[in-house]
């Protein structure tokens, strides 16, 4: 794993858990408004921008580097449109959406896998009616150029 691809891991890590905090915080949705969860993400997201604002002045993310990495890294890295709607996404969503799960249950094992998240919004375009987590993700945040904008998406989703 290189520093781009630690990068790629974290973004999409710190969007799994915005997505999970904007739906443990919906006062219309009190059966997993917890506040054990909510400390989880928070804390998650904490340390991963304690981190990436480290990372601000790595010169593996400067304007030349940037501009020489791979088209694949590139996309990867930064369309957040793309990355809600990747497989790869989907899956770490989910796992990290059944982890918090088994601690809310108090530590036991789930035997069923779950295809819906939080009254089914784990359909990453989210089009149900009373859910705009996407939309509010990608207007904040259409795209994810390096440590900074990361940084930023961070400060927006913190309570």
């Amino acid at each position: 794993m290189n520093f781009y691809d630690f990068f790629i891991f974290i973004t999409r890590f710190v969007l799994a858990n915005v997505i999970e905090l904007y739906h443990v915080q919906k006062p219309e949705d009190a059966k997993v408004n917890s506040p054990e969860a909510t400390h989880h993400y928070v804390y998650n997201l904490m340390q991963i921008r304690e981190v990436a604002s480290k990372m601000i002045s790595a010169e593996a993310f400067s304007i030349e580097n940037l501009c020489v990495i791979s088209e694949g890294n590139r996309s990867a890295m930064s369309d957040v449109t793309k990355i809600l709607k990747d497989d790869g996404f989907r899956r770490l969503w989910m796992t990290l959406s059944e982890a918090y799960e088994c601690i809310r249950r108090g530590q036991r094992i789930l035997y069923k896998v779950r295809y819906l998240n939080q009254k089914g919004c784990l359909s990453v375009t989210c089009l149900k009616s009373y859910c705009n987590v996407v939309d509010r993700i990608t207007f904040f945040m259409r795209v994810i150029r390096g440590p900074e904008d990361l940084v930023r998406l961070i400060d927006t989703a913190l309570p």
